[in-house]
């Protein structure tokens, strides 16, 4: 049986699969990536305990990636391995939800007892306020509430919420829900719809308040706090 779930993001081919190759020795389940691109499907597939990540990668910065998965996995521990070694790049991981920070070389032994220790202390916490959304059982639970059924569509587009911080583009919207056969003007009519028929589910619990707003030319952005549950 393995010891604990993660996942490696880096894009050294030789150090990821040096890392990958120990990690799995010490008993860890291990998947390894070379971006932050796949990232997001690879933890709703299966939600690792950790992730162990480069900051310098291609397309998009280590740090905007914690940023964004810290925000909707919060209890998902991050341990950094980079070259950057500027007091204001630990700062910068730190603040945006880091458990560790390392340079470097590190040992691979070293990496290994500090993902087992992460991992060990992460404890379930879930506060009184946060709605969950249950991945598997497509459904979204309020805080002290029944469960809200919810169907794929209407699934994937809160996950892309709650992974994209402060906003979801028109984009990346487009780009997962998006139709490839029709005009871009019915895509963004079936988006419209699609928020809307989130939002009525939602306005019952939330007696008023905005679930998710629209921010004018730019795309969405969630304004309950919600935890993704794989």
């Amino acid at each position: 049986m393995s010891l604990f779930n993660i996942i490696i993001v880096e894009d050294n081919t030789e150090l990821r699969l040096g890392l990958e190759d120990h990690l799995e020795q010490e008993g860890f389940q291990v998947r390894a990536l070379e971006d932050g691109e796949n990232l997001s499907s690879a933890i709703n597939e299966n939600a690792p305990d950790a992730i162990l990540m480069d900051l310098n990668l291609p397309h998009e910065d280590g740090i905007d990636i914690i940023k964004r998965v810290k925000r909707a996995y919060p209890r998902l521990g991050v341990v950094v391995l980079t070259a950057r070694v500027r007091s204001i790049d630990r700062k910068l991981a730190y603040e945006a939800g880091a458990d560790v920070f390392l340079t470097k070389p590190a040992g691979a032994d070293e990496v290994s007892t500090v993902l087992k220790s992460v991992c060990r202390r992460i404890a379930p916490a879930v506060q009184g306020n946060d709605w969950i959304l249950d991945l598997r059982g497509h459904r979204i639970v309020p805080p002290g509430g029944h469960a809200i059924d919810l169907t794929g569509r209407e699934c994937l587009l809160l996950h892309e919420l709650a992974l994209s911080a402060h906003l979801l583009t028109f984009h990346r919207l487009f780009e997962v829900l998006g139709d490839d056969e029709v005009t871009e003007q019915v895509n963004k009519i079936r988006v419209e719809q699609l928020v809307s028929r989130v939002r009525q589910k939602l306005a019952p619990t939330l007696g008023g308040g905005a679930s998710i707003k629209v921010l004018r030319s730019k795309g969405y952005r969630l304004c309950i706090p919600l935890l993704v549950q794989s």
